[in-house]
């Protein structure tokens, strides 16, 4: 096989696995410019690989060794298994063309440990970081790779910071209800307490008003992380905004999500790909 045939399937399967795993950023992937696309669907299909361990595993022990299996690659423990995995392959060509910093990466690996265990989520603070480390860094690269490797990389901290928040509270709130019947609380747990709610009152999903109440002010915290991302992007280079492509999306989980509450609902539809396809043209228009 040629190397140019062995890179067009290493692209397919990338391509493959991130529209199983995070559909959002694949579609949002496809606005990006064409030499750019590999690298950056690399960074979310390995951003969505960690956040799918949790799923793919009933106790932590085995989720615990799909995650030092990445830590000790990242780390340069590059064994066999390693360089026949087509997403490790391509992280890595991604991490030595743009010299990407693998320790960003390695406290993404270090913050999905979390995911494995039923601690709940103390504080905004603690959530917060959590979504720097799971969600933003993913953004600031996609950004470096679009702009190139001279822009320095600070100028994108707030638009891929509040993004990579805002992202993380629509997808806690869209999993609530699934990861309360496992004893999980994503959301942090102040702001449960702040309307007289203790972890069993969460898992027990009673009194469904307070718990609305509480979901509602998550809600707002993410629109206030969005609003305040939408206008860093704005500030960007133009190069660098089609790798913030998921904030329509997120934008319009979020508005049915809050459209559900006010209704007295936990769960809301998302919308479906055509739709977000149209609203993806639509701000890459307007931006």
């Amino acid at each position: 096989m040629s190397q140019r045939a062995q890179n067009d399937d290493e692209a397919a399967i990338i391509s493959a696995q991130l529209r199983e795993l995070d559909r959002d950023a694949y579609l949002a992937s496809l606005v990006l410019p064409q030499h750019v696309r590999l690298p950056i669907q690399t960074l979310h299909a390995f951003a969505a690989e960690l956040a799918a361990i949790r799923h793919r595993v009933s106790e932590p022990m085995p989720g615990e060794i799909r995650l030092q299996f990445w830590r000790d690659a990242l780390e340069g423990e590059r064994h066999g298994d390693v360089e026949s995995n087509p997403l490790a392959n391509a992280l890595f060509n991604a991490i030595e063309k743009y010299k990407l910093s693998t320790v960003p990466l390695l406290r993404m690996v270090a913050a999905r440990r979390f995911d494995l265990y039923q601690d709940p989520m103390p504080d905004q603070n603690q959530f917060e970081g959590y979504a720097g480390e799971v969600a933003s860094i993913i953004l600031q690269y996609a950004a470096q790779i679009c702009v190139g490797e001279q822009d320095a990389p600070e100028q994108f901290n707030d638009a891929a910071g509040h993004l990579g928040v805002a992202q993380t509270y629509v997808r806690a709130l869209y999993s609530f209800e699934y990861d309360r019947r496992r004893a999980q609380v994503f959301l942090p747990v102040n702001v449960f307490a702040a309307f007289g709610l203790k972890d069993n009152d969460i898992f027990a999903g009673k009194p469904e008003e307070e718990i609305l109440q509480a979901l509602q002010s998550c809600a707002e915290h993410a629109r206030d992380h969005l609003d305040k991302a939408n206008k860093a992007i704005k500030a960007l280079p133009s190069a660098a905004k089609p790798a913030f492509g998921v904030w329509p999306f997120i934008d319009s989980d979020l508005t049915r999500m809050q459209r559900a509450l006010d209704k007295g609902e936990w769960h809301a539809v998302k919308m479906s790909d055509w739709r977000k396809i149209l609203r993806l043209m639509r701000w890459g228009l307007r931006k």
